[in-house]
């Protein structure tokens, strides 16, 4: 019997949706990992943190250009998939605010690089920015919304594969750092402008032009997840910028590393809450986000369990024995593994998903507050070191579940004890 087909309609949607998701986020994590292990080599340590720490800075500009719409504008799309007028407006305005947002953020980049701090680094950083092309442009929230990802995949897969030959013939040696930035640039935009033509070839979309009133409601109803997005950046990139800022580029390398380790062995949770949200913002099935609450704890407990025994291996596998005496990062990180797979199943598919949308954007606010305060007593009392900032990283993230649990218990989306 086709085991595919015994299932009932929303969970074939979730598993069709979960494994296209997972097969794109695995090959561009996969990718991501081959380049960095590829680039350690070729490039240094040293050149290689500061690709990574001008990626932190370039992030929080990427962050303003999707504007939180990478989150919010599935569930448009999904509660209007049959109005292709409403439609059109919706992904309209979305892009014309992208685009506006992306003009902004280019001129951010010229002014700050006139700062003595990014000054030296003023071609990577203004070339860079362009691959916020892509941002604008990749519509991986319609394709989310329409429950549909397998197109997203497969620009996905040829640009990396791109991105990944271009490497591998092209930056050769030390010096070609300008090489595979150029190449990161133009893989990226290729993805922006892939996604826009399947979207206005296959589905007939068309652009129209909106009054100003509507843009400023579109933007008004996306903008607190703006604002949580971007302060959780502040966690998430903001370590490696302020390692590479108070450390050494080579510390950021190993931070980065392991970090991405550990984010390959969450993927699959990445990509559930993805797969499964769209389902649950249309159902509000209960049942089906506690069994997914218990499985993520477990199971990411023990992809932890595995990450912290075989940390050694894995650090020598990803960078040589130049990243082997940063094990003992991966090994503190691989903390994460269950919190950050409850993460992401606790903000989008308990909070999002049934309206909660306060609850979600507080756990990254107040987070983010937390963090930038602790950040800020650690600068006055002089212990902001490598270790003290990768222990408020973790911190950061195990106070985020604790909140976002906490609202899922409250507003009963999560049922602890079911009474007969």
């Amino acid at each position: 019997m086709n085991i595919f087909k015994s299932l009932n309609t929303n969970n074939q949607i979730i598993l069709k949706n979960f494994s296209y998701l997972t097969l794109m986020k695995f090959f561009n994590i996969g990718v991501k990992i081959v380049l960095a292990a590829y680039l350690i080599r070729i490039l240094g340590s040293e050149k290689y943190g500061l690709i990574t720490w001008l990626d932190s800075v370039i992030q929080y500009f990427i962050m303003i250009v999707n504007f939180g719409f990478n989150i919010y504008a599935a569930k448009y799309i999904v509660e209007n998939k049959d109005k292709s007028i409403k439609i059109n407006e919706i992904v309209s305005s979305i892009f014309i605010i992208k685009g506006v947002l992306f003009i902004m953020s280019l001129l951010s980049i010229f002014l700050l690089v006139n700062f003595e701090s990014f000054s030296a680094y003023k071609t990577f950083l203004l070339l860079l920015m362009f691959a916020g092309i892509g941002e604008v442009l990749f519509p991986v929230w319609y394709f989310q919304g329409i429950e549909n990802l397998k197109p997203a995949v497969f620009i996905v897969f040829l640009s990396r594969i791109f991105l990944l030959v271009g490497t591998i013939v092209f930056v050769n040696s030390k010096y070609s750092l300008l090489s595979y930035i150029i190449l990161f640039v133009i893989s990226s935009i290729l993805i922006g402008v892939s996604g826009v033509f399947y979207l206005f070839k296959y589905h007939k979309i068309k652009i129209v032009l909106l009054p100003a009133n509507k843009l400023i409601r579109y933007f008004k109803e996306s903008l607190p997840f703006f604002i949580g997005r971007f302060l959780s950046l502040v966690f998430n990139f903001g370590t490696i910028f302020f390692i590479g800022k108070f450390c050494e580029l080579e510390q950021v390398a190993g931070f980065d590393s392991s970090l991405k380790i550990v984010m390959l062995g969450v993927i699959p949770f990445e990509m559930l809450q993805q797969a499964v949200f769209p389902t649950i913002s249309r159902t509000k099935n209960k049942n089906i986000l506690n069994k997914i609450v218990y499985a993520s704890l477990i199971i990411g407990s023990f992809i932890g369990l595995i990450t912290y025994i075989l940390s050694d291996s894995l650090m020598l596998l990803y960078g040589g024995n130049e990243m082997l005496e940063y094990s003992s990062v991966l090994k503190f990180l691989s903390i994460l593994s269950p919190f950050v797979a409850l993460t992401f199943v606790l903000g989008t598919c308990s909070l999002v998903a049934f309206g909660y949308y306060k609850e979600y954007n507080f756990s990254l606010i107040f987070t983010s507050v937390i963090y930038i305060v602790i950040l800020l007593l650690l600068f006055m009392l002089d212990k902001l070191n490598f270790w003290s900032l990768i222990y408020l990283r973790v911190f950061g993230d195990v106070l985020m579940v604790l909140i976002r649990f906490y609202f899922s218990v409250k507003r009963k989306t999560i049922i602890l004890f079911k009474h007969n």
